[in-house]
C-alpha cells in the first residue's frame, strides 16, 4: 500500500479509534460495533477503508469476522516518518526525592461542641 492511502484511511477519528482497539489483540466485528453509537452500516464502511489501505486484516470464522493490525503496513508508515522525525533526546534519569514526612496538626477541641452535644 502506498502512504497516501495509508494517511487517507487512518485520516478520520474513529478509524483511529478502531486501530487504537486492535492494537491489544484480534476482535470480532460486533465487539467493535459496541464501542461506537453509530450505525452497523457506518462502522463497517470504515473496517472497510482501514481493510483496503491494507491497516487490518479480516479472519472469517463462520459468520463472525475478526479483525486484527497488520503490523507490516504501520510499520512502513513508521518507517517513512522516522526520518522527518527529531531524533529523541535522552533525559537523564533523576533519583526520586524524598518525600517529606507530614505530622499531622493537633486537633483542637472546640469546648461548645461538647456543650452542644448534650442538648
Amino acid at each position: 500500500m502506498t502512504i497516501e492511502a495509508i494517511s487517507k484511511a487512518i485520516g478520520d477519528e474513529s478509524r483511529r479509534k478502531i486501530i487504537e482497539m486492535l492494537k491489544d489483540g484480534e476482535m470480532p466485528a460486533s465487539s467493535i460495533f459496541d464501542q461506537f453509537d453509530y450505525a452497523a452500516p457506518t462502522i463497517s464502511r470504515h473496517l472497510s477503508v482501514l481493510k483496503e489501505a491494507g491497516i487490518v486484516n479480516t479472519r472469517r470464522n463462520g459468520v463472525f469476522i475478526y479483525y486484527t493490525l497488520n503490523a507490516d503496513i504501520l510499520g512502513q508508515l513508521a518507517n517513512w516518518l522516522s526520518p522527518l522525525l527529531p531524533p529523541t533526546i535522552q533525559t537523564p534519569k533523576v533519583a526520586p526525592k524524598e518525600r517529606a514526612i507530614r505530622v499531622p496538626k493537633p486537633k483542637i477541641e472546640n469546648p461548645f461542641d461538647k456543650f452542644q452535644s448534650e442538648f
